[in-house]
């Protein structure tokens, strides 16, 4: 049949088309290409001008959902003070506070990249109430610890120094000892409520003045309080002096505001990196604490400068791995370097349409010149090979062309218009990022395929024209021994369809698996230190970034909330201004009052510390090991006294008097200063005051009450949030509490899965749309369903070797649904197309220029796509590596299923 048979596939208005340009292509060559340079300097320019870059993963939303409504609420009354979260581990309590002192005041001394700055609170509000927050049996022990050791307590008061002090433990330890013999003389080593009496307390206290003691003499010392093992068997925390700290008080935590630079793609790089920097300077005074980076700005901008480098070296590689397959397939390289200027024109025709019409591209749409690059060339392809074929029919340049565009060149538009179908169907989607790809992606083919079938011939008429190029002697049938190859191997096509059927049977038994990953962090390069760290915060804060948040009108719906949200039991830990008000706050009180304040109030230290003598030091440390003799074990606190004095009395020894002398009157000097502040808040504690929200300091009252006057309550998970079916359970299961559930975990949450919906919706409506403008161009639903052949069994193959290989869907290569769709489709189009073309239908289409040119189209997607597997970013890579793989999938369907079902056609005289 001719081509312009009214039942071929392109309509009079379609031949009219490619005749014109064909027409312009050879009249008007020169013309052609300076039009085409011109729109293409002006799209650069536009470009320059109009194109920006959102990172943000809320730009991927349509900003009237109801769930993206409410998180806008809910930042609007709270600012996110986990963008940026700097960990410090590994040292000791002092150590790294002493390390967040210092890097907190060089962080402030730039608000330019930093907003805000949280390392610590003010608890002098909470010190002075602290005994309320005290359970009634602690307070019952204070009582007693108190009442037992008055003449300790007077004695030090009166004449504070090291040296009374120890005078003082070495007359308990006496009375101590006198009082174990008289008991258990009289069999009476149980106090009067049945309970063992355990001096522990008394014996940590000594040990602790030991160990600092020990520690005053080293190099780079730094103080550590004593004081509270002397009135609790608990230690005073960093969390006490109002640090933050994580759940086990392991890790050390900075919150960080950085600033954004909305113009780069990589909005919080400058504050990240120079955060960093900041970090090591101050590490080499601190060797043994451990740093790190991370939060959800600090994830997403190193994303974000991971996949741009990513994309950039993909997009070389991928250009330059093209380029040189195309010119060692054409034996030549004039005429491919002219499809690759062709496509190069395309792409800058594509930017400057994007930002005329979107003005901006997201952490999706930046990929869309690797996506371009490697589907984009296959037009190019398509033409050079078909005009190859007719030159060496020997065909003058006006005809080759003309043939070329009419056959091919139709074939490029239906491939192209699928394609851009499958696309520009994802814009019917409800996440934005999505429609935003679909839109430049879809529009971006169409630019391509219009310079290949347009400016291409043009710079292939100028060629020949201006360099004459010498041509092979005209061939009868150029094809003829590639014929009679493939037609041994399809004439046996029925064994090659049982084969490729069984095969996508096989296959297909793998669609009943989960094939999806949805898991963030894993899309991140492999060891990046912010994710490393955000699982530091999971293991030992028992929380993560991704948290949910509720917002209340008043203390009393905060008390109602919290109350049902720690019942729930996927609900780890929730945070709200509720904790620091004390449950019975008044009967606590009262108690304070009633036992405590008489013996309290009447505390008084002298202000000038008894001179220091290190000879009687020595004297009473000596007096006490004596006592301490005779008891072994490494576990029994006597044992571990005696241990601790010997260790101080042999480090003197091995230093110099002065030294010594020096060393450990600065020690008690400290140890007394901070002796009376804690004597101080026990004064002040005497008449204690209720907590009340007004007081709480107004730092850290912002974090839970905003300007407006609503609450902050926010929950952490205690399971995997990554896991679909929990993470489905712990958001119904805080609905159940409060419909209007928000933070970072619900809006990524339901940004997901409206980004699964919308890829999966994406394809649902291309296939359709496929469907339908292949049957209006072919007129046949045979036809039609063997033109889908290479797309349905290629994806089947694609996730039956996913599952076998253990390759997961994630929200980085979802995006391969469209793309697999065009591609097997533009497959299947271009061969089918072909096959209606040829007047013998027993020749085997494969044997043409078409099939080359699928194979080498394929092959340049293949590199296009694969050159993303040279990606840090594990999302770059598992896209790169997973379009690949379903490329070759839909490749091989291409040859071999496809052309078998056709050649059965011709068998059974089937119409296709």
């Amino acid at each position: 049949m001719s081509l312009n048979d009214p039942e071929k596939t392109s309509s009079k208005l379609l031949n009219r088309l490619f005749y014109f340009v064909e027409y312009l292509a050879f009249r008007h060559s020169l013309i052609v290409v300076i039009v085409s340079l011109f729109l293409s300097g002006l799209s650069i320019w536009i470009t320059g001008q109009k194109l920006t870059f959102k990172t943000g993963r809320g730009d991927l939303v349509s900003k009237d959902l109801p769930y993206v409504k409410l998180y806008k609420d809910y930042r609007k009354h709270f600012k996110d003070l986990e963008g940026m979260v700097i960990v410090l581990e590994g040292g000791s309590p002092t150590r790294m506070a002493q390390f967040s002192e210092r890097l907190t005041s060089k962080l402030k001394s730039y608000p330019d990249l930093f907003s805000k700055v949280i390392y610590k609170f003010d608890t002098s509000y909470f010190r002075e109430r602290f005994l309320l927050y005290l359970d009634t049996e602690d307070l019952k022990s204070l009582k007693k610890k108190f009442e037992e050791h008055q003449d300790f307590i007077e004695s030090i008061n009166a004449s504070p120094g090291i040296n009374n002090l120890l005078n003082q433990v070495n007359n308990e330890i006496s009375s101590g000892m006198v009082d174990e013999l008289m008991t258990g003389f009289l069999g009476e080593d149980e106090n009067e409520n049945g309970e063992k009496k355990n001096d522990e307390n008394d014996l940590n206290f000594l040990i602790t003045i030991l160990k600092e003691m020990s520690r005053s003499l080293e190099k780079n010392y730094y103080y550590q309080s004593p004081w509270q093992s002397l009135f609790s068997s608990r230690k005073e925390s960093l969390r006490d002096k109002g640090y933050l700290v994580s759940k086990n008080e392991k890790l050390l935590f900075i919150l960080v505001v950085p600033n954004e630079d909305e113009t780069s793609f990589t909005g919080y790089k400058d504050s990240v990196y120079f955060a960093r920097n900041l970090i090591a300077e101050v590490k080499k005074d601190f060797p043994e604490i451990e740093v790190g980076l991370t939060g959800e700005d600090v994830i997403s901008t190193d994303e974000m400068v991971t996949t741009q480098k990513d994309v950039e070296l993909a997009s070389k590689i991928a250009l330059g791995g093209v380029s040189i397959l195309f010119i060692l397939f054409f034996r030549g390289i004039i005429k491919p370097l002219l499809a690759v200027f062709s496509l190069l024109v395309a792409l800058t025709w594509s930017l400057g349409f994007t930002s005329l019409t979107v003005g901006h591209l997201n952490i999706l749409s930046v990929v869309f010149t690797t996506i371009l690059i490697g589907l984009g060339i296959d037009f190019g392809i398509h033409i050079l090979e078909r005009y190859k074929e007719e030159r060496q029919y020997g065909k003058d340049i006006r005809s080759s062309l003309q043939q070329t565009l009419q056959g091919t060149g139709q074939g490029n538009f239906s491939g192209a218009i699928t394609t851009a179908m499958a696309f520009g169907a994802m814009v019917l989607t409800d996440f934005i990022g999505i429609v935003e790809l679909g839109w430049i992606a879809g529009w971006g083919i169409l630019f391509c395929m219009v310079a290949m079938i347009l400016l291409l011939p043009a710079l292939v008429m100028l060629d020949e024209k201006w360099r004459k190029p010498n041509l092979p002697k005209p061939k009868r049938d150029p094809v003829t021994s590639k014929i009679s190859k493939l037609d041994k191997i399809f004439n046996h096509y029925k064994l090659i369809i049982l084969v490729c059927s069984v095969l996508v049977l096989v296959a297909s038994l793998s669609l009943r698996k989960n094939f999806f990953d949805y898991n963030l962090l894993n899309l991140q390069a492999k060891g990046t230190e912010a994710v490393r760290y955000e699982m530091r915060i999971l293991e030992n804060a028992g929380r993560s970034a991704w948290s949910a948040a509720f917002l209340a009108d008043s203390l009393e719906e905060v008390q109602q909330k919290e109350a049902k949200l720690k019942n729930l039991p996927t609900v780890e830990n929730v945070e709200s201004i509720a904790a620091m008000v004390p449950d019975n706050q008044v009967s606590k009180a009262e108690f304070v009052k009633k036992n405590l304040s008489p013996m309290l109030s009447e505390i008084f230290v002298e202000e000038e510390n008894e001179p220091f003598s290190l000879k009687n030091l020595k004297k009473t440390l000596k007096r006490i090991r004596f006592k301490l003799q005779g008891r072994g074990g490494k576990e029994d606190k006597v044992a571990q006294a005696a241990r601790e004095v010997d260790k101080f009395l042999k480090q003197n020894e091995a230093l110099e008097p002065e030294l010594i002398e020096a060393s450990l009157e600065g020690f008690s000097h400290e140890l007394f200063v901070d002796y009376r502040k804690l004597m101080r808040d026990f004064k002040i504690n005497a008449e204690p005051r209720l907590i009340e929200i007004a007081g709480i300091p107004k730092k850290l009252r912002d974090r839970y009450i905003s300007k407006q006057g609503k609450f902050l309550i926010t929950v952490f998970p205690n399971v995997d949030i990554w896991n679909l079916e929990k993470r489905q359970q712990y958001l119904k299961e805080l609905s159940s509490v409060d419909p209007n559930v928000t933070g970072s975990a619900v809006h990524m949450f339901n940004s997901t899965r409206l980004m699964t919906e919308g890829y999966i919706n994406g394809g649902i409506y291309a296939m359709a749309a496929i469907v339908i403008y292949v049957f209006i161009i072919f007129r046949n639903l045979r036809t039609v369903l063997f033109i889908l052949v290479p797309v349905v069994a290629g994806s089947i193959w694609t996730l039956g070797i996913m599952d076998l290989t253990g390759l997961k869907l994630n929200m980085a290569n979802l995006v391969i649904l469209p793309l697999i769709l065009g591609i097997g489709v533009v497959n299947g189009i271009h061969i089918t197309h072909r096959y209606r073309e040829e007047p013998d239908k027993n020749k085997v289409v494969l044997s043409r220029s078409t099939g080359q040119a699928v194979i080498l189209s394929s092959l340049t997607t293949m590199i296009g796509f694969g050159s993303m597997m040279v990606a840090d970013h594990y999302g770059v890579y598992s896209l790169g590596l997973v379009l690949s793989l379903g490329v070759f999938c839909c490749l091989i369907a291409s040859i071999t299923f496809l052309p078998a079902l056709l050649k059965l056609s011709t068998a059974q005289n089937w119409k296709v």
